[in-house]
């Protein structure tokens, strides 16, 4: 399985979808902040579940993964 690659600098506002293990499990979130540490590299990024407006901070790597997550809202 090949990784999600994608720019880090394009991640804010970008939209993404979480693969459920169901149709009903798919969410919609967006990328609402990108938090860097002190050499300026990307550390976490804050998701924002679109139906519900709750927001996570999450590690960016875990977008990396094709299993849970692809890009857009299809």
């Amino acid at each position: 399985i090949k990784m999600n690659t994608f720019s880090t600098d394009a991640l804010l506002f970008s939209k993404w979808t979480r693969d459920g293990q169901c149709e009903l499990a798919e969410r919609f979130y967006l990328v609402v902040a990108c938090q860097r540490d002190a050499q300026g590299q990307l550390a976490s990024v804050v998701m924002q579940d679109i139906n519900t407006l709750q927001e996570q901070e999450m590690d960016w790597h875990e977008l990396e993964d094709p299993n849970h997550w692809h890009m857009g809202w299809n």
